[in-house]
C-alpha cells in the first residue's frame, strides 16, 4: 500500500545521490579556501616583509601595489613615498596614529590600518636613516619606514575562487542529476519489469510469465532468478494440484461406473425376484449371480481401500525379508494352481532385504495372476530376482502375445483393461541397472499405475476390477521404488519391480 507524498524509490536514490555529492563538494570548497586563505596570507605576509626590507629610494622608483611612507620619530611629520588616492589617505592614516606606541608595538610585527574610504591595509615598519628618504621635511637620524598593502587583494582572490567552485558545483550537480536520474532508471528497469510481470501474474493469473533475464552477478539478477524459481515451483505445485484434481475427478467417476455394473445386476435380479418373474428353476442361478456380482463389488472396494490406504500413506511393515524364498514361494503356489504352465523362479540363493513381506507376496500373486488369466495355459513364464546397485529388481516375464504399444504405455492407469494382455512378457532379463534406466516404455506417472487386470487375475470379461497392476505399481512406490512394463505384439509382455530395499549388514 502506497503512502500518499512518498518518494519513488528512483527519486530517493537521485536525490540521496545529489545530497550526498552536494556535501561532499561543499567539504572540498571549504577546505580548498582555507587552505587556499593561509597560503595567501602567507605569500601576502612574506611580500609584505619583503618590500619593507627594500630601500626607500627602491619603492619610491617603482611605485605598485605597495603604499610606503616616512614617518619621523621627533617631529611626527610623514613623507609619502608613493603617489596616490590611497597614498593620500595612508598618509593621513599614520599621522593619526600614536607616535610612541608606533614605535613601540608596529616596529617588528605587522598591523592593520583602516583608512578614511574604509580600505583595510596591512603594515609593517623598520627604522630608517632619515638621509635614504631623500627629503629635506624631515629632520636627520632615524626615522619610520611604513609599508602597506591593501587586504582586499587577496580577499578578491579568495572570494574568485568561491565563486568559481560554486558555479562549478552547481552545474556538476546538474549534470549529475540528469546523469543519475538515466543511469538510476537504467539500473531500476529490471524492477520495473519485474512489478509488471507480477501485476500480470496476480490480475491475469498467468503462472507462465517469468521475470526478465539480468546480469547474475548483480542484486537485480539474482533477484529475478530467485523469483523464477518461485514462480517455477509454484506453477508445479498448481500443475500438480490440477492433476491430482483432475486424478480424483477420474477415478471417482471409474470407480462409480465400475461399481454401477454389479449394483445394477444385483438390484436386477432382486426386482424380478419380488415382482414373481423367477421360476424355481431360475432362482438358483439368479442367486449365483447376485453372489458373483456382491464379491466382484467386495473385491473391488477391497482394492479401492488397498489404493487410497498406500496413496495417503506408506502403510509399510518392513522387516528383514528373504526375497528369493518369497519369490520361490510365489512360484510353487502357480504351479499348484496351473500344473501345466511352465513356470521358473532364477534367483539367488538368498537375498535378504528390508522389505514389507506382505505386500512382495501380494505384488507377485497380482503379477502371476495376470499371466494366468491372459496368456494359453501352456506359455512358458519367469519369476527372475537380482540384486543391483542401489537396490534389487523383481521381474515377471511370459512368452505371451503382448500388446500393442498404446496399451502397455497405459497399463499402469486405474480401471484400464487391454483386450489379450500379458502382464508379464518376452526373453531378455537386464539386472545390471535399476528399471528406470533401461531402455523400457515409459514408467507411468506416479499413482497412476494400474494394470488391465485385478488383484484376481481377470479382466473385464471376467469381472476384474482393472486395479491389479495399480497395486503394483502403488507398493513399489510405497517402498520408494517403480514398476515399469514392457511390451510388444508377438513378444510378450514383462513387468520389473524397482526397489531401493537396504540389505541388512
Amino acid at each position: 500500500m502506497s503512502v500518499p507524498g512518498r518518494l519513488s524509490l528512483r527519486a530517493r536514490l537521485l536525490v540521496l545521490l545529489v545530497a550526498v555529492t552536494a556535501a561532499f563538494l561543499v567539504i572540498m570548497g571549504a577546505v580548498s579556501t582555507v587552505v587556499l586563505s593561509r597560503q595567501l596570507a602567507g605569500r601576502f605576509n612574506a611580500g609584505l616583509a619583503a618590500a619593507v626590507s627594500r630601500s626607500p629610494r627602491a619603492l619610491r622608483a617603482s611605485p605598485g601595489e605597495y603604499l610606503a611612507a616616512a614617518v619621523s620619530r621627533r617631529t611626527r611629520e610623514t613623507v609619502l613615498l608613493t603617489p596616490g588616492s590611497l597614498g593620500q589617505q595612508f598618509e593621513s592614516s599614520l599621522g593619526r596614529l600614536n607616535r610612541f606606541r608606533l614605535l613601540r608595538d608596529y616596529t617588528h610585527q605587522p598591523f592593520q590600518l583602516v583608512l578614511a574610504d574604509g580600505t583595510r591595509l596591512r603594515a609593517r615598519a623598520r627604522l630608517a636613516p632619515a638621509a635614504t628618504i631623500g627629503s629635506a621635511a624631515l629632520p636627520r637620524g632615524l626615522v619610520l619606514l611604513v609599508v602597506a598593502r591593501p587586504l582586499d587583494q587577496g580577499g578578491s582572490t579568495v572570494g574568485g575562487v568561491v565563486i568559481a567552485e560554486l558555479i562549478t558545483g552547481g552545474g556538476l550537480l546538474m549534470l549529475l542529476a540528469i546523469g543519475g536520474q538515466w543511469l538510476i532508471g537504467q539500473g531500476l528497469s529490471p524492477l520495473g519489469a519485474m512489478a509488471t510481470t507480477a501485476h500480470q501474474i496476480t490480475t491475469r493469473g498467468d503462472l507462465t510469465a517469468r521475470m526478465p533475464e539480468a546480469d547474475d552477478t548483480t542484486e537485480v539478477g539474482r533477484l529475478g532468478t530467485a523469483i523464477n524459481t518461485m514462480l517455477d515451483r509454484i506453477q508445479q505445485a498448481f500443475t500438480a494440484r490440477l492433476r491430482s484434481e483432475e486424478k480424483v475427478r477420474q477415478f471417482a467417476a471409474d470407480a462409480s461406473h465400475e461399481l454401477r455394473t454389479p449394483l445394477t445386476t444385483i438390484r436386477g435380479y432382486a426386482e424380478l425376484y419380488q415382482q414373481g418373474a423367477l421360476g424355481p428353476d431360475q432362482l438358483p442361478d439368479a442367486m449365483r449371480r447376485i453372489d458373483q456380482e456382491s464379491r466382484r463389488m467386495s473385491t473391488l472396494v477391497a482394492e479401492l481401500l488397498e489404493l487410497a490406504r498406500l496413496d495417503r500413506t506408506s502403510s509399510l511393515d518392513l522387516a528383514e525379508t528373504d526375497l528369493a524364498a518369497v519369490v520361490r514361494d510365489a512360484v510353487a503356489d502357480a504351479r499348484a494352481v496351473e500344473p501345466s504352465r511352465p513356470v521358473q523362479a532364477e534367483t539367488p540363493d538368498r537375498l535378504v532385504v528390508v522389505v514389507d513381506e506382505a505386500r512382495i507376496r501380494q505384488v507377485l500373486a497380482n503379477l502371476l495372476g495376470n499371466v494366468r488369466e491372459h496368456t494359453p495355459p501352456d506359455t512358458p513364464a519367469a519369476v527372475r530376482l537380482a540384486q543391483v546397485r542401489g537396490g534389487v529388481v523383481m521381474e515377471v516375464a511370459d512368452a505371451g502375445p503382448g500388446m500393442p504399444a498404446a496399451d502397455a504405455a497405459r497399463a499402469f492407469d486405474r480401471f484400464h483393461r487391454a483386450p489379450g494382455y500379458a502382464a508379464a512378457a518376452g526373453p531378455g532379463f537386464a539386472a545390471e541397472t535399476p528399471p528406470g534406466q533401461q531402455a523400457a516404455a515409459p514408467c507411468p506417472d506416479p499413482g497412476n499405475g494400474h494394470g488391465p487386470g485385478g488383484a484376481d487375475g481377470s479382466d473385464a470379461a471376467t469381472g476384474g476390477s482393472g486395479l491389479g497392476l495399480s497395486i503394483v505399481q502403488a507398493i513399489a512406490q510405497a517402498h520408494g521404488g517403480q514398476a515399469v512394463l514392457e511390451s510388444r505384439p508377438g513378444a510378450g509382455t514383462r513387468v520389473r519391480i524397482w526397489l531401493p530395499a537396504t540389505v541388512p549388514a
